[in-house]
């Protein structure tokens, strides 16, 4: 045994030495018997349940959470900083993720999966008892910590099937999010109006599920050995790569630190520069590193040379994120003051639009994948998708404050192809990658996802802010004044309609009326669309960039095979103990009878 496992690894670490092309390694290729299943046992099936309840409840908490951000802050703050209650999750997921798909498959997923709902734990119990926006800050890092290890639970069901039903898996799996998806903004607006502990009921929530989860997760899920396991523990931690581990959890952090400052500071500000800089020339550094120095590199340079599958494939993740997240993070403004003002339950349900549908084409497509990928191919699978993003965000911008059917309509479709474009993803890196390695191919699709999603976000929050601030005073202040409002109350009028000044009210403005004030948000209300039109109008160039790679990349409807690439203990288990009462008891009377009736006679 010990000289198979030897062999193993020396196969293992030659893998990561060449560069060798999908034709040349057959990854996906049935070469034992035991790697083909006839069908899903129920202990899979109960570890990919538990798996997946794991990672909807993490996904939950941020989607219930982030809605009400501006809730938090006035309970907690105000403080300036509160806009790090969603980026320090960012930051913690991206970098997390990384390291959790790393290593997971070197030392295993049982522990890392565990941990994952340990981790909501603690975070939750910080969340409910959190007095000030720094806790708040510290909670959502441990809670991004927790979604690192949610994510990479794609990977650990991912191996529990066979690879061409890694499409469906993936995407149940996505739809186990689905309550959180298309009412976490409802979920928790409905809590502050209708619980004691408000807001905070969301972590009592979050408890009482990753306290369920864990436990599932501990009594279902025993992995059998990681496929990338050397010899012994000892030689994996004498051969580990610290320096790659020191480079991956340093180098994306700093970028990302960098890139979620630029709303705040602006795109030539030393806030940004500095960390964005330091940050781009360690992962250069690294990529140099890990070519040529370690034995066994943790970012596994031959899969960056796979250009049209694996790399091309991270690239359209990366747009992909840019969609999600900067939408996520700026619709709900768009929707609030065009249509919904303070009326917090109607903006749920109309955020609930563009959930829906980016959660049933993302799942759909995934599930439909055994069937309609050998048919259309996966290029034109993830092309459509793009295409769907580059035709309607940038008609989203005929939406306006009295075209309400056409902001809906067209948010639904460009959900379509933000669900395809972010679901996809998922399931073809992990087809494009050897099963050792199943756990860093979908961390770094998931680090390119949230990379991109902090960049579109930063990107279009300062489109946004930098045109509203041009079109706002200009457009309010011709309205207000020519209905007859003092020059010298614009000002007052500017701090209500946009925030700015706390506690400040209709009353209080000198010579402002009705009249004058629905004029004046109408105006407010025309800047705004005029300035969300340069945030879709962005978008345009970013698609195009996706909709070159997604046709870039190779058809991997092939890789669509019967092959599972990791069992489960308890069910090797049960096959050895049935073989070994076969072998005792010998075969059966009637096996007996069928052997005689088929031996020709003498």
């Amino acid at each position: 045994m010990a000289d198979a496992d030897q062999t193993h690894h020396h196969k293992v670490e030659g893998l990561l030495r060449s560069a060798p092309s999908d034709e040349q390694l057959r990854e996906h290729e049935i070469t034992d018997p035991n790697q083909e299943v006839s069908r899903l046992s129920i202990r899979v099936l109960l570890s990919i349940s538990s798996i997946s309840f794991i990672f909807s409840t993490s996904l939950g908490t941020f989607l219930c959470l982030v809605p009400v951000l501006g809730n938090i802050n006035e309970d907690l703050g105000p403080d300036p900083s509160f806009t790090w209650i969603a980026s320090s999750w960012t930051v913690a997921t991206g970098v997390g993720l990384i390291c959790a798909g790393s290593l997971s498959d070197i030392f295993g997923r049982r522990w890392f999966t565990i941990g994952t709902g340990v981790l909501g734990v603690v975070a939750s119990i910080l969340g409910l008892t959190s007095h000030s926006i720094g806790q708040m800050i510290a909670t959502m890092t441990l809670f991004g910590l927790n979604q690192a290890g949610a994510v990479n639970g794609f990977a650990s069901v991912s191996e529990l099937v066979p690879t061409k039903y890694r499409g469906p898996v993936v995407g149940i799996m996505n739809l186990t999010a689905l309550p959180f998806d298309l009412c976490g903004s409802l979920i928790a607006r409905s809590m502050i109006l209708n619980t004691g502990p408000g807001w905070k009921s969301v972590f009592w929530m979050a408890l009482a599920a990753n306290i369920a989860g864990t436990v599932a997760c501990a009594v279902t899920y025993f992995p059998a050995k990681p496929l990338a396991a050397s010899a012994s523990k000892g030689s994996m931690i004498r051969d580990f790569d610290y320096v790659g581990l020191g480079g991956i959890i340093v180098g994306p952090t700093l970028v990302l630190l960098g890139v979620i400052w630029v709303p705040q500071y602006g795109a030539t500000s030393a806030h940004f520069l500095a960390p964005f800089l330091i940050g781009v020339v360690t992962l250069v550094a690294l990529g140099f590193y890990e070519a040529y120095i370690p034995k066994a590199p943790l970012l596994h340079p031959f899969l960056f040379k796979r250009v049209r599958t694996f790399t091309m494939i991270l690239v359209v993740s990366f747009v992909g994120g840019m969609m999600f997240y900067a939408l996520q993070a700026n619709w709900p403004t768009f929707l609030t003051i065009m249509y919904t003002g303070d009326d917090l339950l109607k903006a749920g349900v109309y955020q609930t639009i563009m959930g829906a549908s980016t959660l049933a084409a993302g799942a759909g497509s995934a599930v439909l994948l055994p069937w309609i990928g050998p048919k259309l191919g996966t290029t034109a699978l993830l092309s459509i998708g793009v295409v769907f993003e580059v035709i309607f965000i940038p008609l989203m911008s005929i939406a306006g404050p009295h075209n309400k059917a056409a902001a809906l309509t067209f948010s639904f479709f460009a959900g379509v192809g933000i669900g395809i474009t972010t679901t996809l993803p998922i399931v073809f890196i992990s087809l494009c990658t050897p099963d050792e390695w199943i756990g860093f191919a979908t961390a770094s699709m998931g680090l390119s996802r949230y990379i991109g999603g902090s960049a579109g976000t930063a990107i279009y929050t300062t489109v946004l802010t930098s045109k509203a601030s041009g079109y706002i005073p200009q457009m309010v202040t011709a309205a207000a004044t020519q209905a007859g409002l003092p020059l010298d109350s614009v000002p007052l009028l500017l701090g209500l309609l946009t925030g700015a000044m706390p506690g400040q009210t209709l009353a209080s403005i000198p010579g402002i009326t009705t009249e004058i004030f629905q004029l004046a948000y109408s105006a407010f209300q025309d800047a705004y669309q005029h300035a969300f039109r340069y945030v879709f109008y962005t978008s345009i160039p970013f698609g195009i960039v996706a909709l070159l790679a997604a046709l870039a990349t190779k058809d991997l409807s092939s890789h669509l095979t019967m092959k599972v690439a990791q069992r489960l203990v308890t069910d090797v288990k049960a096959e050895d103990a049935t073989v070994t009462k076969d072998a005792e008891h010998g075969p059966s009377d009637h096996e007996v009878e069928m052997v005689e009736s088929t031996t020709p006679k003498a």
